[in-house]
């Protein structure tokens, strides 16, 4: 006959401060300082301090708690406010393609509501049969969760070309822009306040155009590529 023998930590049960915000998140612990017009300050469960304006939260309250003693599983969350995304990606695309996964470098500004719903505008440098630069509008939506959040995403805008027009063995090049749109989802995970890290997997339409002189006969011929991607990014995201 065989004994299995084995510990279990115990769970305590305990009254536990718990102030709500109106993003959702929750965070649990020891209240230190409350001003009922302007801020509350809390130690949570980890130790680590939080700072919130009354404006965001929801509601306080001392409530039974069980966790562990070990572990505590608070979550940190998306806060709203003025947000910095920068990311590189890269453009799938087939193998017989002349460009067959041009690289990305992106910075997008804007803002986040206490919905979920953010809108900011872009740019940065991306490498297509020339240097384009990208400006575009950024819209998101937050799905669910509070550290780990899937989003959709959209975007929109227009590439100009870097440089205007180039010349190789008696041709000359003359670049010009052209639309870009981009649909897809994404996922962000919070790892600690103000930082986390981005992924967003994206439908990406990108025109851009070029003509072509001949010098010796003075011969015109424009070129139209349209790139119909999969636009792969990681990024950091900061609030």
């Amino acid at each position: 006959m065989a004994v299995f023998c084995f510990t279990a930590l115990p769970l305590l049960a305990q009254e536990v401060d718990h102030v709500y915000l109106k993003t959702g998140s929750i965070v649990r612990g020891k209240i230190l300082e409350i001003a009922p017009e302007d801020h509350v300050k809390i130690e949570d469960l980890s130790g680590n301090l939080w700072y919130f304006k009354i404006s965001e939260v929801e509601k306080i309250s001392s409530e039974p708690f069980e966790y562990n003693n070990n572990t505590y599983s608070g979550s940190i969350g998306f806060q709203p406010g003025f947000v910095n995304m920068t990311s590189i990606g890269f453009l799938a695309g087939s193998a017989h393609n002349a460009q067959v996964a041009p690289f990305s470098l992106l910075t997008v500004n804007g803002y986040r509501t206490s919905s979920g719903i953010f809108a900011g505008v872009g740019t940065g440098v991306e490498f297509f049969s020339s240097n384009y630069m990208p400006f575009f509008l950024d819209l998101r939506y937050d799905l669910l969760g509070e550290d780990v959040v899937p989003y959709l995403i959209s975007k929109g805008g227009y590439s100009i070309p870097l440089s205007g027009d180039d010349t190789s063995y008696d041709v000359s090049y003359d670049y010009a822009g052209g639309p870009l749109f981009a649909l897809g989802v994404g996922l962000k995970v919070k790892t600690r306040k103000h930082f986390a890290w981005d992924l967003s997997l994206m439908y990406r339409y990108q025109e851009t155009s070029y003509k072509e002189t001949y010098g010796w006969n003075n011969q015109e011929y424009e070129y139209t590529d349209i790139f119909s991607r999969i636009e792969i990014r990681l990024g950091l995201y900061i609030d």
